[in-house]
């Protein structure tokens, strides 16, 4: 572990990687995004752009696909997304490096989460924020990123909480690109499954049970070489939950399945293909080491370790034993 000065004035809110893991962005109270870059020599951070971004608390920010270059998103609380790109020919640290494309201002509340789906799913990012209301864009035309379509619009929360209450809202896209297109939204303290169906609208198809407190944080595990997903959240009751989905087809499907069975193949296949697989959730461990709220769970780019971070200033280690149980396999002291 080696500590970097960051030299924001106020609290960091989110830190994002890159998909190479060279450049690193963060956002915070202060209404400014700095984004570091790796000197491979030294291995040390260093600032690479500094940027006043938006007019309150910058709480989330998210690199797109580096396929559709070098764009960032951030979520404020000022009721806007922006969106970011890269401009190679402008100097480091002069504060224009970085170009605003494009301000999402939908919103009624203050934005809380931001996050770029699969690449897989073309240039497509999610936004939730204290007004309740899940919204997902797309960017037609690839080639010109500064015009966005609104395409989804869900009101996830009936009643918007007062502002006077303690809330969160966090969201995470499914990674696997042999799935349905899924997303995982959370309000408060309920865990939400959405997948998008046949009528290409998102549905609720499964909810994350058993969270005793704000959730405030999830995040969807790539899964590589596995036949099931798994998701993991962080919750403000202290506990780290690890949850297994696993798609099947329902009775009912299976019924239409076995009744095709004299049938043709190529019926029986174009059948299959209509179906639209139910979502089975199992609860495959908790975890109170942290033993106080968690504020961030992240999984590695293999999804077979997953990292929290808690209230105690501890990061803590998540690995899967043979028998399928997480052990806390490492503790990391941010206090040396």
């Amino acid at each position: 572990m080696r500590p970097f000065d960051s030299g924001h004035e106020d609290l960091i809110h989110d830190v994002a990687y890159d998909f190479y893991g060279r450049f690193v962005a963060t956002c915070s109270s202060d209404q400014h995004i700095k984004v570091f870059k790796l000197d491979k020599e030294t291995t040390r951070w260093e600032q690479s752009d500094s940027w006043k971004a938006h007019n309150s608390s910058i709480v989330s920010v998210d690199w797109a696909s580096p396929e559709y270059g070098r764009i960032i998103a951030s979520a404020s609380y000022d009721k806007t997304v922006k969106i970011w790109e890269e401009n190679p020919d402008q100097e480091e640290n002069s504060g224009r490096r970085w170009n605003k494309l494009c301000t999402l201002n939908d919103s009624t509340g203050s934005l809380y989460s931001v996050k770029f789906a699969s690449s897989h799913l073309g240039l497509r990012l999610a936004c939730i924020g204290n007004d309740g209301i899940l919204r997902v864009y797309d960017a037609l035309e690839p080639s010109d990123l500064r015009s966005w379509t609104l395409t989804t619009e869900i009101k996830v929360l009936q009643t918007p909480p007062a502002n006077n209450l303690q809330s969160d809202f966090c969201i995470s896209w499914c990674p696997s690109r042999f799935s349905t297109e899924k997303l995982a939204v959370c309000v408060l303290d309920q865990a939400l499954i959405y997948q998008r169906g046949r009528d290409d609208k998102f549905h609720i198809v499964g909810k994350l049970l058993g969270h005793k407190g704000l959730i405030r944080s999830i995040s969807w595990a790539p899964s590589i070489g596995r036949w099931y997903q798994l998701v993991a959240t962080g919750c403000k009751d202290g506990k780290v939950r690890i949850y297994k989905i696993t798609e099947k087809l329902s009775n009912s499907q299976e019924q239409i399945e076995s009744s095709n069975d004299d049938s043709m193949t190529d019926n029986k296949s174009a059948d299959k293909q209509d179906l639209e697989p139910t979502l089975e959730i199992e609860l495959l461990s908790e975890h109170d080491d942290h033993k106080a709220e968690i504020w961030s769970v992240s999984w590695n780019l293999t999804g077979t370790i997953l990292s929290s971070a808690g209230e105690d200033g501890k990061v803590r280690l998540w690995k899967s034993t043979y028998s399928n149980e997480f052990k806390c396999m490492s503790v990391i002291n941010a206090q040396q």
